[in-house]
């Protein structure tokens, strides 16, 4: 066994200690939060710049479901507007003017698309056709888009019409699978 040099256990001692006050006196004055919910509002408070697709991508292939808009949604206001046009020379419909049975959604679409401008982004997913299928008993449905939601707190994926959730026999929460469907198909029960 190698024997110590009288003194270098107290110098092994104070090193230790030195570089524990240096990294005591580093995490005091560092700008980085000390907890995970300092952390999570730091990060929250952080604006971050918007992700640039190449092109228009789906939001979501599957999640939870929501469903809104006609005149006995109470969860927006009469004269909210729906935020992709829906008629010509880009009209925006009111939301509580859709009609509950027709079958339309909303998701939060990318606007930032390389070479195109938001405006025409809009228009790219204004009227698209998804196809909504609730996976627990196999049925679908084709919806068009209307809308840009629901809020990210909701904890929603889409949201659709009641219509819709009717023909799907979903509840809002249930899950469902999202793609695009056929420009041509129908809305409605797809078959």
């Amino acid at each position: 066994m190698k024997e110590a040099k009288p003194g270098s256990k107290k110098k092994a001692a104070e090193k230790s200690a030195t570089n524990s006050k240096s990294a005591e006196k580093t995490n005091s004055t560092s700008s980085e939060p000390q907890n995970p919910t300092q952390q999570a509002a730091a990060a929250a408070s952080t604006p971050q710049a918007p992700v640039v697709e190449r092109e228009p991508q789906l939001p979501a292939a599957h999640g939870k479901t929501g469903v809104f808009g006609g005149p006995k949604d109470r969860g927006i206001k009469p004269d909210d507007k729906l935020a992709l046009p829906t008629g010509p020379h880009g009209v925006y419909e009111r939301i509580r003017s859709l009609s509950p049975k027709s079958f339309y959604c909303a998701m939060r679409w990318n606007y930032h698309v390389e070479h195109l401008s938001p405006e025409e982004v809009k228009r790219w997913w204004a009227n698209r056709k998804l196809l909504v299928t609730n996976k627990k008993n196999n049925s679908a449905v084709i919806v068009r888009a209307v809308d840009y939601g629901p809020h990210e707190k909701t904890g929603f994926d889409i949201s659709i019409s009641p219509g819709a959730a009717e023909a799907l026999g979903v509840e809002v929460g249930d899950e469902v699978d999202i793609a695009l469907a056929d420009p041509k198909s129908p809305l409605g029960p797809a078959s």
